[in-house]
């Protein structure tokens, strides 16, 4: 009785992170954890990361350029 009740198993269904589309199982690239429709998929994905880590780089840098003349400032000369 039991297991006539259960709920039949359901495939998830997954989708490409750079395309959205559906993944099909035989065509699936599995690169540094996620599953890809393709390699351009991928190197998208890739450069869209790269993209944003440049910029958080640049953003972090420059804070650190404004905040070096305000601690100068700061401090008496002797």
């Amino acid at each position: 009785m039991a297991e006539a009740a259960k709920a039949p198993v359901v495939e998830e269904v997954k989708n490409c992170p750079a395309c959205k589309k559906p993944l099909k199982k035989a065509r699936k690239f599995y690169r540094n954890g996620a599953y890809y429709c393709n390699n351009n998929c991928f190197k998208k994905v890739q450069a869209t990361a790269k993209a944003a880590a440049k910029d958080a780089a640049d953003k972090v840098a420059a804070d650190k350029a404004a905040e070096k003349p305000a601690e100068e400032a700061s401090q008496p000369q002797a």
